[in-house]
């Protein structure tokens, strides 16, 4: 079995579950089949992935925080698409309860990586009673991706940021497994961000956000993000049950409000029984998101989504509403349909492969 290089016996173990598939572990159940935009193949769920399972240390003996395990995957029956995709957890998540997304992402062409990184801030409580939140959410954000000395609220030096581990993790796999591909996405010590898509669940949406702040990349993918609890003055966010979502009102300067990644790259899903839905409502209305169309359901529309942006369900989460926040991501909580596939399967391959400029949405 591919990958086994460097692993403890625990991991091993974890990754030929993973390899043999929905018999031997629930949460890597198959996913469902669906539409998908035309640039981009998807692959059979009975072909198996190549799973990597990697401590970050392995790959950097300097990172020494945040120490649970790096999941990378690859497809090689998808057709690839050149590019990587990279999903960050929540604050306190793991990449591997996020395994269902990751896969699916393997299983559209992506060379694809579950990051783990510094998520044990909460950034929202630390910055909430500061002079100035948007500033400090900023920065301790940025001190998270890149490990500058940036935030008085957080602290995380070069070696365990976002970038040092991910350049880090991508440099291991080329090592090891040569033939892969990996050495597509860091072209002399740096990363090929032109290549990278980005995504994260809660706080790490608001990282991939960051990334995409300050480089181009190709897509940026946010589930139940950004929750940043931003001054948005007087704020009136609702979710589909009402019809409307992230209407035009006063959002003000915020941290999200300029950004090098251009608005139409931004993709994003939400849950309306989210407690914190109103401020990432109104972040996606920071980033330019509403600019192509409301928010739709995707229980009760089909991709392409009439090409919005912004999707908005109300499916009730596997252990109930209570889970809202997470269930967009989180394998677990998840909804699911009878036969156990992930019942937002297609509104995670329409956040991956939708294009604004595709012949539906031209």
């Amino acid at each position: 079995m591919p990958g086994i290089r460097g692993w403890s016996l625990a991991t091993a173990v974890l990754a030929i579950m993973v390899f043999l598939g929905p018999a031997a572990i629930w949460s890597i159940a198959p996913i469902a089949i669906g539409p998908v935009q035309p640039t981009f193949a998807r692959s059979s769920d009975t072909t198996p992935l190549v799973p990597h399972i990697i401590s970050p240390e392995l790959t950097d003996p300097l990172i020494d925080q945040a120490l649970d395990d790096h999941y990378a995957w690859l497809d090689t029956s998808a057709p690839t698409n050149h590019q990587l995709f990279v999903l960050m957890p929540p604050t306190n998540g793991l990449p591997a309860r996020s395994q269902l997304l990751q896969q699916e992402a393997a299983r559209l062409g992506y060379h694809v990586i579950g990051l783990m990184y510094v998520d044990s801030f909460d950034i929202n409580g630390l910055c909430a009673a500061t002079p100035a939140p948007s500033s400090c959410m900023e920065n301790a954000h940025f001190e998270v991706v890149y490990g500058s000395d940036a935030s008085s609220v957080v602290e995380v030096n070069e070696p365990n940021s976002v970038v040092n581990r991910l350049t880090k993790l991508l440099e291991y796999l080329d090592t090891n497994y040569p033939h892969e591909g990996w050495s597509q996405f860091v072209i002399n010590g740096q990363l090929n961000w032109a290549h990278i898509a980005v995504g994260g669940g809660s706080q790490g949406g608001a990282n991939a956000a960051m990334i995409a702040k300050q480089a181009l990349v190709p897509r940026v993918a946010m589930f139940s993000a950004i929750a940043d609890g931003l001054p948005f003055e007087s704020l009136k966010c609702e979710g589909p049950r009402a019809s409307t979502c992230c209407p035009s009102f006063p959002v003000g300067d915020n941290w999200l409000s300029a950004h090098l990644t251009p608005s139409a790259r931004y993709w994003a899903l939400g849950h309306d029984r989210d407690p914190f839905f109103p401020s990432i409502c109104a972040s996606w209305e920071s980033l330019g998101m509403s600019a192509f169309g409301p928010a739709l359901a995707p229980e009760t529309s089909a991709p392409p989504y009439s090409c919005t942006h912004e999707l908005v369900t109300d499916l009730k989460p596997e252990g109930g509403y209570k889970h809202a926040h997470v269930s967009t991501f989180n394998d677990l909580y998840t909804p699911k349909n009878p036969d156990g596939t992930p019942t937002l399967a297609d509104a995670w391959q329409y956040l991956m492969t939708a294009e604004s400029d595709s012949q539906e949405c031209s």
